[in-house]
């Protein structure tokens, strides 16, 4: 069985995945080990302003496992990732925004876990990992749910018809970009949807 904390910095609108503001969640549990993921939609990286924000989150965290959501960022490489992640987090893949919107990076420890790679998506990334320490595999899949039509009616649908099987561990996560009613969404005028 998989042990994991999950620290959401903001909140996910979806009865499948619970989420606080900056509080652990204790998700899974395997063997004897704990490991930490830090969820967050950061909403823009490519401000130096916010690189150390981000850099004390990590530390304070005490993650394994980084997902960015909204990176707005089109390319990563590990010189910049060095701007705002520990040395620790010496693997990891991304999204790449379109133009100033969403991109998604998941940054990882690989004397923690190996990764592998098996979805990408402009709304989504999945990677199946492998404990170093336990041999466990189980997946992990961060999302930013996309706003608008057809792109929407896609994510839904892609979501809907993932295939887990009983045995399986696996992780969803992530901005869905659901909410329960107008006053639920962070911009001001709403908007329907």
């Amino acid at each position: 069985m998989l042990m994991f904390t999950m620290i959401h910095i903001y909140p996910v609108l979806m009865n499948l995945v619970t989420s606080v503001r900056a509080a652990p969640i204790n998700l899974l549990s395997m063997n004897t080990r704990d490991w930490s993921i830090l969820c967050w939609n950061i909403r823009g990286i490519n401000r130096s302003d916010k690189w150390d924000a981000v850099r004390n989150k990590i530390e304070e965290s005490s993650c394994s496992i980084i997902c960015l959501q909204e990176t707005k960022r089109e390319v990563f490489d590990m010189q910049y990732i060095r701007k705002f992640a520990p040395r620790r987090f010496d693997n990891f893949d991304y999204i790449p925004s379109l133009g100033a919107s969403g991109g998604l990076l998941v940054l990882w420890n690989s004397s923690i876990f190996s990764g592998n790679m098996l979805e990408k998506r402009q709304y989504g990334i999945t990677v199946q990992f492998q404990s170093a320490h336990t041999n466990e595999v189980w997946k992990l899949t961060t999302v930013y749910g996309p706003c608008d039509e057809p792109a929407r009616s896609e994510f839904i649908e892609w979501f809907r018809n993932q295939d887990i099987e009983d045995e399986e561990n696996w992780i969803f996560l992530g901005d869905f970009n659901f909410y329960r009613s107008l006053s639920n969404r962070n911009r001001s005028g709403g908007g329907s949807q």
